[in-house]
């Protein structure tokens, strides 16, 4: 592969984005920017940082936006994830994330911090051409973050507020990415996802009591992005545009479904990727939400906005079996 392509593959790699966030906001991270795997032709490791803030501070009733909400709420993380590629169709990545969400009510400041859920995916290229490439992935969304933080007067703070959802989670994937026959600097890559959340059947348990339990809704997220290269003498600019459409069904609490959950979401993201050469490559990016129809009344993302920083380990430095 010539170093153009080399370096096409990485900032790929960065850009597609997949947000896995139950209704307003997730328990622990979501998802974000993260979940695509490079490819190439030979045995490559990865390492990925990834920051990430959100402000969750947008009042909404059905598609109306509602004004003077007294509470407050923002989320980040900082995730950490490792791409193995080990051939030219097959690849496997790990993502983990420190979680940390705090929220202002009428009554108390509520905060939590911690180790949020690992994330193992699987990726397969069904489709290798020279312009085209088309990968399926299915992947498991383990139980290992925290779903036992407390407020200050020691209640089980609510399950969005949790570094961990406390279930075991399905994701299937369908991601694709095409180069411009007419102008080569010019890539799309388009993707469909689904996540399938399983029960965690005892939420809020004590000594005294089993606890309840607590489903996040299923979400399907499609999205279209456009990114263009440009080449300095430093290295490669690319600027790109990711439009995103997430569908999330509504939460479940004691087999019951929970009100004010669920709905549709449709968001820009800009983003700015700087690539000085193989090893390394850094992006920046910036998310609006677009048009939010959603199933009662909820508190949902209004500004999100993050950096991501990789570093390759080129297969000449590696010794793999």
């Amino acid at each position: 592969m010539s170093k153009l392509g080399i370096v096409i593959v990485l900032f790929l790699s960065i850009l597609a984005t997949n947000s896995y966030s139950q209704t307003c906001c997730s328990a622990g991270a979501p998802i974000s920017t993260m979940l695509n795997i490079n490819s190439g032709d030979q045995k490559t490791i990865s390492f990925q940082a990834n920051y990430e803030y959100k402000s969750i501070n947008r009042l909404v009733s059905d598609d109306m936006i509602l004004e003077n909400d007294p509470r407050t709420r923002y989320g980040q993380n900082i995730s950490f994830k490792v791409d193995y590629i080990l051939s030219k169709r097959w690849a496997m990545t790990a993502l983990l994330p420190l979680v940390h969400q705090a929220r202002t009510t009428f009554s108390e400041s509520q905060n939590s911090f911690g180790i949020g859920d690992l994330t193992l995916l699987g990726q397969y290229a069904i489709l290798k051409l020279a312009s085209t490439e088309l990968n399926v992935g299915l992947g498991l969304k383990l139980p290992t973050g925290s779903t036992s933080h407390k407020s200050a007067a020691g209640i089980f703070l609510s399950p969005d507020m949790q570094s961990g959802s406390g279930s075991l989670d399905y994701i299937f994937r369908l991601a694709g990415v095409t180069s411009s026959q007419k102008f080569p600097f010019l890539t799309t890559n388009y993707a469909v996802s689904y996540k399938k959340n399983s029960a965690n059947d005892s939420f809020a348990s004590t000594e005294n009591f089993g606890g309840r339990s607590f489903t996040f809704g299923d979400e399907l997220l499609g999205q279209l992005g456009f990114a263009y290269q440009f080449i300095s003498k430093n290295g490669f600019w690319i600027p790109d545009t990711v439009f995103k459409y997430r569908r999330g069904t509504a939460n479940t609490e004691q087999t019951v479904s929970a009100p004010n959950s669920g709905g549709q979401w449709t968001s820009i993201e800009g983003g700015l990727s700087f690539v000085p050469n193989e090893r390394y490559s850094i992006r920046a990016n910036i998310e609006l939400p677009i048009h939010q129809k959603i199933e009662g009344l909820q508190i949902t993302t209004d500004l999100s906005f993050g950096v991501q920083f990789k570093y390759n380990f080129l297969p000449t430095n590696l010794d793999l079996p």
